[in-house]
């Protein structure tokens, strides 16, 4: 398996206040079958 955090910083906006947050996409892949797992967190710490 292998993994890593991805890219640029992207960012989400909170519809009710319109305040812009950061989100970090994580990437875990699976290199023989090629099967991907991407999601995004507030913050790259080990927990997530």
């Amino acid at each position: 398996m292998e993994v890593d955090w991805a890219g640029s910083t992207l960012h989400i906006i909170d519809r009710s206040t319109g305040e812009t947050i950061p989100a970090y996409v994580f990437i875990a892949t699976l290199p023989y079958s090629q099967f991907c797992d991407v999601e995004a967190f507030l913050d790259m710490k080990s927990a997530n």
